[in-house]
């Protein structure tokens, strides 16, 4: 078996092992709430990205303009 197989038979066991290998290193040394707020943080940024990526700065600001639109 090459490692490209490998990959796709055992791809979301590997991925979910390394992150509880960074978050164990994390919650370790910079503690829990620092951890939580860091991928917090890392996750909203992910999200800015995915919008950035699906339509650019316009579906950025289409997005937030549904969130704070006026309820009148």
């Amino acid at each position: 078996m090459n490692f490209f197989e490998f990959w796709n038979q055992y791809k979301w066991r590997i991925i979910s092992v390394l992150f509880a290998i960074v978050f164990a290193a994390f919650l370790f040394t910079i503690g829990f709430w620092k951890t939580l707020l860091l991928f917090v943080l890392v996750g909203i940024a992910f999200f800015i990205g995915t919008l950035l990526d699906e339509g650019g700065r316009a579906r950025v600001g289409e997005f937030f303009r549904s969130i704070f639109k006026s309820r009148e």
